[in-house]
């Protein structure tokens, strides 16, 4: 659900930096779901956006240009993590996410023998069965690009 807020919000930017103004509302529900939308409904609050500034022409160049690696650095406020305990932390979500991967794999392997078995019986409903298939490797997909991620 995160993915879609995310996704939301980056769609909205990306539409405000080609100079569009939308009026954005954002809802929050019973359970703490935070839905940005562009219609108004009850209990929304309309958020106050600075319109972007214009963006200059550029020049058509042959090649990319290249930017410097602009690192800015953590607030004051911003907790601090030494490296050995962010170590730690890595080595946790590492293991958590290979226990994951290792569920998925064996759930996809069921789907997969359970779609096999069902296309060989009349009035089974595959379409259900193969969707399940492609849940269980998309999430080992995403496990797995989680997990390169990981330093």
């Amino acid at each position: 659900m995160r993915f879609v807020h995310r996704l939301t919000l980056g769609l909205c930017s990306v539409g405000l930096a080609f100079g569009v103004q939308a009026e954005i509302y954002k809802f929050i529900d019973d359970q703490g779901n935070v839905t940005y939308t562009n219609m108004p409904r009850p209990g929304a609050k309309k958020l106050e956006l600075d319109p972007p500034p214009s963006a200059p022409t550029l020049p058509k160049a042959t090649t990319p240009p290249t930017r410097p690696r602009v690192t800015t650095p953590s607030p004051a406020y911003f907790p601090k993590v030494d490296p050995g305990t962010q170590r730690r932390r890595d080595d946790m979500r590492r293991q958590l996410l290979m226990q994951e991967l290792a569920s998925e794999q064996r759930n996809l392997e069921a789907a997969r023998r359970a779609l096999a078995e069902a296309s060989r019986q009349p009035g089974a409903n595959l379409n259900r069965l193969a969707d399940s298939v492609r849940l269980h490797e998309k999430n080992i997909e995403m496990l797995n690009k989680e997990l390169s991620l990981i330093r």
